[in-house]
């Protein structure tokens, strides 16, 4: 096949395929683990998403591909063969959920596989996150502060949520559970709730915590009548790839578009509504923008920034890269336009109420969340060591974030395209390392080495080039 003719000066492209197959993998094993209970499936997920990050740093490095050049004989194989079998896969995953329904594999033979198919089934579906932001993209069309009328049972109720897709904090009858309560429990207190949904329970995350960005961006389209989430994030997703598919060198875009169609993880969570897609789209494009017009670049990732907290983890590495090859006057003027942007989508809800505002956005770090995801949280959330308290977990993000900024300081003209890994590496310690904040950056890794890398001179790749320059 044509796609697969590409020389052996791209070993870096086809281990990436390796980083999907790991994805994929890990996650199937951590969900498994956490729906199920199941201590073995989730330390080798965790074990697996280690071997992802790995990966992923690999793909990011240029002096990779001299070492990879030598495993060609079966790591371009292998590639192949999950690129096709990923590509099957999703098609049929397609067909499935949109004509069967995952709800017919239930059993009366296995409860285990009863309960995970129908956990599988509720994926596709809003959770509690992209409930909330369509309610309060809904309050502000009405003249509402969003963050003021925020209540996750009346838009779980509206949107039709499930227990599952809850938020539920260590508070009222949940104060004692550790390290998370069961889907009966949760359920219980589910239907509960529902006589009476004017009465948020307190065991329930209730509060809109993200930036003004999220209901901002999506609130144009809920008022000109679409009513999906998932349909507006798809708006903003189609024309960001389009572009970025435009730029990959035409030797390399057929592979790009097969691997987008192979990284199921990124339509499973448009069919689960995840709001990580919201900023992704921006993400990607001031990544890969920023070397080409700085200016668009810095907009991409002020919206971003304005949008979803996970992309401050981002903002640090974009600055230095920005700083080390431009110089302080660019990162200032790129950050001034950051933080005017921040301003210009928070300011009237901050100046509406201060403190409401502010314990909405910070709520993920201050509510007392259950300790959940794939990072080495897993030692907690599994039973394994009764740590109840995050402030470990804390010490340690925020360590492992120092590190990273330091490193990246130093290294960021050789290694450019590490930052995206870099970014979600101090979640990976954090209490909360949930599955959505590792899925997105190995598409903004590899879109920008096929653009930003491949189109150069062999010694240029190698990372021996001289620094980078503003065009913007």
């Amino acid at each position: 096949m044509k796609i697969f003719s590409q020389s052996q000066s791209t070993p870096r492209i086809w281990f990436f395929f390796i980083g999907i197959l790991l994805k994929i993998i890990g996650s199937a094993l951590s969900g498994v683990g956490f729906v199920l209970t199941i201590t073995s499936f989730s330390f080798s997920g965790f074990f697996v998403w280690v071997a992802f990050l790995v990966v992923l740093f690999l793909v990011a490095c240029p002096p990779a591909d001299i070492f990879l050049k030598n495993q060609m004989r079966w790591l371009k194989p292998a590639a192949i063969t999950i690129a096709v079998f990923f590509c099957i896969v999703g098609l049929a995953l397609i067909g499935v959920v949109s004509t069967v329904g995952l709800r017919s594999f239930e059993t009366e033979k296995s409860k285990d596989i009863s309960h995970l198919m129908t956990s599988f089934e509720t994926m596709f579906g809003y959770n509690d996150a992209t409930a909330l932001a369509h309610q309060a993209a809904n309050n502000l069309l009405d003249g509402k502060n969003p963050y003021a009328v925020s209540n996750i049972v009346t838009a779980t109720i509206e949107f039709h949520g499930t227990s599952d897709k809850l938020t539920p904090l260590r508070e009222g009858s949940f104060a004692n559970i550790f390290p998370y309560p069961t889907s009966d429990q949760l359920e219980n207190l589910w239907q509960s709730a529902k006589k009476d949904p004017s009465r948020i329970p307190p065991e329930f995350e209730s509060k809109f915590n993200y930036p003004a960005g999220a209901f901002l961006l999506p609130a144009p389209f809920v008022w000109m009548g679409v009513g999906d989430l998932r349909l507006i994030f798809l708006i903003f997703i189609i024309p960001a790839l389009v572009y970025v598919i435009i730029k990959v060198p035409s030797r390399y875009r057929l592979l790009f578009i097969v691997t987008l169609i192979a990284s199921l993880e990124l339509w499973n969570s448009l069919a689960a509504g995840e709001t990580g897609l919201l900023y992704f789209p921006f993400l990607l494009l001031a990544w890969v923008l920023y070397r080409r017009n700085l200016w668009v670049s810095a907009i991409f990732m002020a919206i971003a920034v304005a949008t979803k907290q996970t992309t401050w983890f981002f903002l640090p590495f974009y600055l230095v890269i920005i700083f080390r090859s431009m110089g302080w006057r660019k990162v200032l003027a790129v950050a001034g336009i950051i933080g005017g942007v921040f301003v210009a989508a928070n300011a009237w809800f901050f100046a509406s109420d201060p403190a409401l505002w502010v314990s909405s956005i910070l709520a993920p770090v201050t509510d007392k969340m259950f300790p959940m995801g794939v990072g080495i949280i897993t030692l907690v959330s599994s039973g394994l060591v009764p740590i109840h308290s995050g402030v470990i977990f804390d010490i340690l993000e925020v360590g492992a974030f120092v590190l990273a900024i330091v490193w990246y300081y130093f290294n960021c003209h050789r290694y450019p395209d590490t930052a995206p890994m870099l970014s979600v590496l101090p979640l990976f310690f954090a209490w909360r390392s949930l599955w959505g904040y590792f899925f997105y950056i190995d598409i903004i890794i590899l879109a920008s080495v096929l653009i930003n890398e491949y189109g150069k001179q062999p010694a240029e790749r190698l990372g021996i080039a001289p620094a980078l320059t503003a065009t913007g």
